[in-house]
């Protein structure tokens, strides 16, 4: 062990982290994420296990409760009412005792020494709020490798730091993040009238309100990204649909709106065609050369199933596209009955 891991293992064993697991149906994994996260710490006493469950419908409080059962650390399972993620969230950290928590996603897990890492980062950079890590899209089965490749790309997911980024330094956020507790009494808790990109939506109020996310990449994270192609489109759909419901309060960046406004322009050219050719013409060569860089960066994949992995990223996109129109128009419909 370095002597520096050493120091910071000294430093440690005087605090307490509460580690908060928001799950829903998770059976398939939940034991898998308790387990990464036990092997975050050497003493029972160096941490607390929340586990707020969703009312699941399958096995994941039962195969919990009775993984916990022969545990020495502190653990508790709350029940989630309301079943989102913000609600458990915020079930979770009202429920804390730890003066840092970290909310690791049950449908993955930490790498080794994730959290002694986060921990040395928030002791030697007082001005970072929190700090987070690497993605490492995991998948099983076959079809569920190809969907992790997708997950993985630059041209799949944009220029997301969390799953692309090369060098350690400060950014707009961090997946999986280790926060200093105290900046939840300041900033509130998760809004909970968002089903999605409530950390989005967190993250901005922490910043507005001088805090700043730190990403380490010696800190890698799991995350098992869905197995069949219409799971994967509907998650994509639902991040994409509950887009306008986070825009007006900010926290996106333009990346995300970069699906939606591809399409739109495609649409667009098609229609305004109609009434001259160079703008057909303009639309599928825009789409060509969206599709060729797709190919390149497909064949840099090694898969067997590399013409499905072609298809796929269109999918997304477009499933994405769709989802924030939905959402758009939604929101326009609310706001015009408000109005009336």
């Amino acid at each position: 062990m370095e002597e520096s891991m050493k120091i910071k293992l000294a430093w440690l064993e005087a605090m307490l982290v509460s580690v908060i697991v928001v799950a829903r149906n998770e059976e398939k994994y939940i034991i898998d994420c308790i387990k990464t996260i036990e092997e975050q710490f050497e003493k029972d006493d160096q941490w607390e296990l929340i586990i707020v469950d969703g009312l699941s419908d399958d096995r994941t409080k039962e195969l919990a409760s009775e993984y916990l059962k022969n545990v020495s650390y502190n653990y508790r399972i709350l029940e989630n009412k309301n079943r989102t993620l913000a609600s458990g969230w915020n079930i979770g950290i009202k429920n804390a005792k730890g003066k840092y928590i970290i909310r690791p996603d049950a449908h993955g897990g930490l790498q080794q020494n994730y959290i002694k890492y986060g921990l040395d980062v928030l002791q030697n950079k007082k001005d970072v709020t929190a700090v987070g890590g690497i993605l490492e899209t995991k998948a099983k089965g076959v079809l569920g490798g190809v969907i992790k490749e997708a997950l993985s790309s630059r041209v799949g997911v944009g220029n997301s730091s969390f799953r692309t980024a090369v060098t350690s330094g400060y950014y707009d956020t961090v997946v999986f993040a280790l926060y200093r507790k105290e900046i939840f009494d300041q900033v509130g808790y998760f809004n909970e009238k968002l089903v999605r990109h409530q950390d989005n939506e967190m993250h901005r109020r922490i910043k507005n309100a001088g805090g700043k996310f730190y990403l380490d990449v010696r800190m890698k994270a799991d995350y098992y990204c869905r197995d069949t192609v219409p799971k994967l489109l509907k998650q994509m759909f639902d991040i994409g649909k509950y887009l306008p419901d986070v825009m007006i309060r900010g926290g996106l960046s333009l990346r995300h709106f970069a699906p939606f406004v591809f399409y739109t322009i495609i649409i667009a050219t098609i229609f305004l065609g109609v009434f001259a050719n160079e703008f057909i013409f303009c639309g599928i060569g825009l789409f060509l050369v969206y599709f060729i860089i797709i190919i390149i960066n497909s064949f840099s994949i090694i898969n067997p199933f590399l013409l499905l992995n072609i298809l796929i990223i269109p999918l997304m996109h477009f499933c994405y596209a769709l989802g924030t129109f939905v959402g758009l128009m939604k929101k326009i419909r609310l706001i015009g009955k408000r109005k009336q």
